[in-house]
């Protein structure tokens, strides 16, 4: 019985506290680009207030398990409205153009963007799997999706 306590004391004694959660994102996350460790999911673009209105909320998830703890926020655009939005994604944030390769459209690789050094980097994307419809016939696809995530601990 005495060995089961001293095992739960280490774990206990483990634990980060948020205070001391915070001074580590002080001391190498800020600089990371990471997000504060009590940042809440929600709708990023809407809190940097940089969502245009053509873009619908879809909601938020986080995995807390994961080593690296992303949120990711989703959002979705109708076709008709999908150009006038990557159009938006690229100067706003500098998101490369969508091109169609094997099933769909998208921007390609993994992209981040920083406002500024110390500030969140957030890994902003948008595509969707269709057949292939030029982009005069964008119209033609129900949605597109875009999600802008981030990370609350680093590699």
């Amino acid at each position: 019985m005495l060995h089961l306590l001293l095992i739960g004391s280490v774990v206990t004694a483990s634990a980060q506290t948020p205070a001391a959660a915070i001074a580590e994102w002080e001391l190498h996350g800020r600089a990371e680009g990471l997000a504060r460790p009590d940042t809440v999911c929600q709708d990023f673009l809407q809190a940097m207030g940089r969502k245009p209105a053509e873009l619908e909320y879809v909601g938020c998830t986080q995995d807390d398990a994961s080593y690296l703890q992303p949120m990711e926020a989703r959002y979705r655009v109708s076709g008709a409205s999908a150009a006038r939005i990557e159009a938006y994604l690229h100067q706003t944030f500098g998101m490369p153009s969508l091109t169609y390769v094997c099933c769909g459209w998208s921007n390609g690789a993994p992209y981040f963007w920083r406002e500024r050094p110390g500030s969140v980097n957030y890994q902003i994307g948008m595509g969707v799997e269709s057949l292939h419809h030029p982009r005069g016939q964008w119209s033609a696809i129900p949605y597109f999706a875009v999600t802008v995530a981030v990370n609350r601990k680093g590699p």
